[in-house]
């Protein structure tokens, strides 16, 4: 497995070539900044993550390949990616085209194309999106969305943030299995949207902890639409439990849920505002625990992929990057790579097992920390830097690449090891960014 670095000082300058050397098992690399009109068909099991903040895949033009900026067919992960701009001939210009595998997506941003992600039906395909914004998708004809996802076997979407699709759905989705949970689909007083979610042929189907808001400008009454539209899968079934759901749309037609399969939908212990018990289901449907709300809750509309969040390895070597925000970040065992990206970070070091760690963008004047205080809570040792460097504890060198970062756990320097390299840093510029006690 390799890692193929993109950017300023990176072995490719575009994302496009460095996939295209790529092979199963790598790590695609990426500066944060923009790229413009870098389309890319990934072929290889590959991972593509920004470093530094988010990477954006912006298309000026139309993509040569007719269908999309990121193009792909087989296993693939994206990693704080920004894709926006996709537009061709025939209107399904997607920010990502899926045509096979297995797609995890996380901490994405997906914006302003003429479909979010548009997906193939595959048999057996798998899509998973995280911790991820999708808006402003649609060309404004009704068939394009934010995401559309023809018959794969499963769709999750979870912690993620989809709002605004023009005239299109929130998210269509056509697998087998699309279990939606944690996430925030929202109209937004300007969004022109249909369906928040349409599953038009049944499926097994979870909607879960989410907040769903359907707008005053919505095109279709029904908040979530099941069945209706050619066949409805065998063994289907709908649970949609647990939801905050707002609705801002002035029609008598308003529901939470139509449905019309012959399936009997379980609708409970949602806490509903702008709809009374009449507009809770068309169609078969039991309802049980929902609660009628006397205000409208607020809607939070920050970016889940600009949180900070906690990034753990395990014992192999591990590629762990942060996002815009502040996170914690630790490897355990392996020879890591760790960045922080945006914010202040903190790298927490547990033990002297957790070694030789690399951290590609330490930046002190940002914030970033390095979290020593396990490492050493085994014996009496100082609680300042000068003192741990006297007594043997720690010592910096400092080389071309960067500074290395060696420890003693029990002091007395006798045994020092490598914990860190520290790329790009100085002792000087360093300062004191350990915590220690």
């Amino acid at each position: 497995m390799s890692i193929l670095t993109v950017g300023a000082g990176g072995q490719f300058t575009t994302i496009a070539a460095a996939v295209a050397a790529a092979r199963d098992g790598d790590t695609v690399q990426v500066q944060a900044g923009t790229y413009v009109n870098d389309f890319v068909t990934v072929n290889a099991k590959i991972t593509i993550a920004a470093v530094g903040g988010m990477a954006h895949l912006l298309a000026t033009v139309p993509p040569p390949n007719g269908k999309g900026i990121i193009v792909t067919n087989t296993d693939v992960t994206l990693d704080h990616l920004e894709i926006s701009g996709a537009k061709v001939a025939d209107g399904n210009g997607a920010g990502v085209r899926y045509q096979g595998g297995a797609l995890l997506m996380t901490d994405c941003y997906v914006h302003d194309n003429q479909d979010g992600l548009l997906a193939n039906p595959v048999a057996g395909g798998r899509i998973t999106i995280r911790d991820s914004e999708f808006a402003h998708n649609g060309a404004g004809d009704g068939y394009t969305h934010n995401i559309y996802v023809g018959r794969i076997a499963s769709l999750t979407i979870e912690d993620c943030y989809i709002h605004d699709a023009v005239v299109g759905h929130e998210i269509k989705s056509r697998a087998d299995a699309t279990i939606i949970t944690g996430s925030r689909i929202v109209d937004g007083p300007t969004g022109t949207a249909s369906y928040s979610i349409d599953l038009p042929n049944g499926g097994k189907a979870l909607v879960a902890g989410n907040l769903i808001e359907q707008g005053p400008r919505s095109q279709n009454p029904a908040i979530v639409h099941f069945g209706g539209e050619g066949f409805d899968y065998p063994g289907s079934s709908l649970e949609l439990a647990g939801n905050i759901v707002v609705n801002d749309l002035a029609s008598p037609s308003a529901r939470l849920l139509l449905n019309q399969t012959t399936v009997t939908a379980s609708v409970h212990d949602n806490a509903i505002w702008g709809l009374g018990t009449g507009g809770i289901a068309s169609g078969p449907a039991t309802l049980s625990g929902n609660r009628l709300l006397d205000a409208a809750p607020a809607i939070d509309t920050s970016a889940p992929w600009a949180q900070g969040v906690m990034l753990t390895g395990t014992a192999e070597a591990d590629l762990l990057l942060g996002g815009a925000s502040a996170d914690t970040i630790s490897g355990l065992g392996g020879r890591d790579t760790l960045a922080g990206g945006g914010g202040a970070d903190l790298f927490v070091f547990g033990s002297v097992a957790d070694r030789p760690d690399r951290i590609t963008d330490f930046d002190a004047a940002a914030g970033d920390r390095i979290d020593l205080r396990d490492v050493f809570a085994s014996a009496a040792h100082p609680a300042d830097l000068a003192g741990l460097q006297a007594q043997g504890f720690l010592r910096l060198v400092e080389r071309v690449e960067g500074v290395r970062l060696r420890v003693d756990a029990d002091g007395g320097g006798d045994g020092f090891v490598l914990l860190a390299q520290i790329d790009g840093a100085t002792r000087a510029a360093l300062g004191d960014v350990f915590l220690i006690a």
